[in-house]
């Protein structure tokens, strides 16, 4: 089915399309729904910023992406787990909530870690800390590192700082844009029970 034109008007078949652009998503990096905007809580008010989409698992209803532990977002997940993803291509946006599981010291790490390239694990070996106040712009990276790879050996430096976050879905809002009126629909579920559905005004 082609994600431009919305599916049949049955919450099944919703449930499959969000499913088919996540999973794209996870797959493809020119997917527009590799990368979502993920919102946690802070003292402050909301925080927003873009992660890349890592893991889909459709039987476990859980997606889930990868981050530097010492990162804000990591710190405001350990005091607030409750966090939305917002993704957005081919005229559908897709908005889902859950209660985010951190992983660092684990099994569930220690394969993500095994599964990521070197370049990726590159970002891991940043010190200072991401965050941390410079006098000057800086990568934080070692400078032999700011135009190539690192090895196997210099990569794993980064994986005490490698953390998984895991979202289980518990509530999912899909909405189609289109000229003749734009259709949205919300689905739910507690725990692992099965997905509920219902119509909403746009």
């Amino acid at each position: 089915m082609d994600s431009r034109e919305p599916p049949s008007l049955r919450f099944a078949s919703l449930l499959e399309e969000v499913w088919r652009l996540l999973a794209d998503g996870q797959r493809l990096r020119q997917s527009p729904f590799h990368q979502a905007v993920l919102a946690t809580s802070t003292a402050r008010g909301p925080s927003a910023r873009y992660v890349v989409l890592r893991q889909v698992d459709r039987e476990r209803g859980m997606l889930g992406f990868h981050t530097d532990r010492r990162s804000d977002k990591w710190t405001e997940i350990e005091r607030d787990p409750r966090v939305a993803l917002c993704f957005h291509g081919h005229n559908v946006q897709v908005r889902v909530e859950g209660r985010a599981i951190l992983h660092h010291d684990d099994a569930v790490a220690d394969l993500a870690w095994k599964r990521t390239g070197l370049m990726s694990r590159r970002c891991y070996l940043a010190d200072p800390a991401p965050g941390t106040v410079t006098p000057k712009p800086t990568s934080g990276l070692p400078a032999h590192l700011s135009k190539d790879r690192p090895n196997e050996a210099e990569s794993a430096g980064g994986r005490v700082n490698f953390g998984v976050v895991i979202v289980p879905l518990q509530r999912i809002e899909w909405l189609h844009l289109a000229f003749e009126g734009h259709r949205r629909a919300r689905l739910a579920r507690t725990g692992a029970g099965p997905w509920r559905g219902e119509w909403l005004v746009p």
